[in-house]
């Protein structure tokens, strides 16, 4: 095997590992998070790593035996059925990792693909706080707002938004829409330094 595709598998093992770990803190914050139930929570997070549908199970089943082996999670037997813990270890690291998250770098291509990521939020606003937050957050990276809770970026940033709606506890409060073109766009392509049609 190649050295370039033997790291990026690694990368890839990686990434399953801290999907799972981020899910779990996520969804069970210092608590027990039960298999059965919440696994489709797990699979959301890390489907985007690992392809087609028969392999999620597998693939996060080995992630959860490698993060057990590095002491970051235990599996418990509860009166409902298995379980998964965050150590404190594996605490300390899902919080280390979110941190670092934060600051996401989106990666511009080389090529425009003409195409334009539009954010779309509606959040109540007794929640004004997480509202401010997710702002400041689409500001600092870059986005562009064009309405009222509607931002844009010309740049793949799924990655970002999957981070975004995690983070913030949106589900279907917060959408990501990639669109062929937004109506009179030469003021947004003048600021992303686009070419102009």
């Amino acid at each position: 095997m190649r050295i370039e595709e033997k790291v990026r598998q690694r990368t890839k093992r990686q990434k399953i590992q801290n999907a799972v770990l981020i899910s779990v803190y996520l969804t069970a914050g210092l608590g027990l998070i039960l298999m059965a139930p919440n696994a489709a929570r797990l699979l959301k997070y890390v489907v985007k790593y690992v392809g087609p549908k028969p392999l999620l199970n597998r693939r996060i089943n080995q992630a959860i035996s490698r993060l057990q082996e590095r002491g970051l999670v235990t599996r418990v037997q509860t009166d409902k059925g298995n379980a998964l813990r965050l150590t404190k270890k594996g605490t300390e690291l899902a919080i280390s990792i979110q941190e670092k998250e934060k600051h996401f770098e989106i990666r511009k291509p080389r090529k425009w693909d003409q195409k334009w990521r539009i954010v779309i939020f509606d959040i109540w606003e007794r929640r004004r706080s997480v509202r401010d937050r997710l702002r400041c957050l689409l500001q600092k990276n870059g986005f562009v707002k064009i309405q009222n809770s509607v931002w844009t970026y010309p740049y793949d940033c799924e990655e970002l938004f999957v981070f975004l709606r995690t983070n913030l506890r949106l589900g279907k409060g917060i959408l990501y829409i990639v669109a062929e073109e937004v109506e009179n766009d030469i003021a947004l392509r003048k600021h992303f330094g686009l070419p102009i049609q």
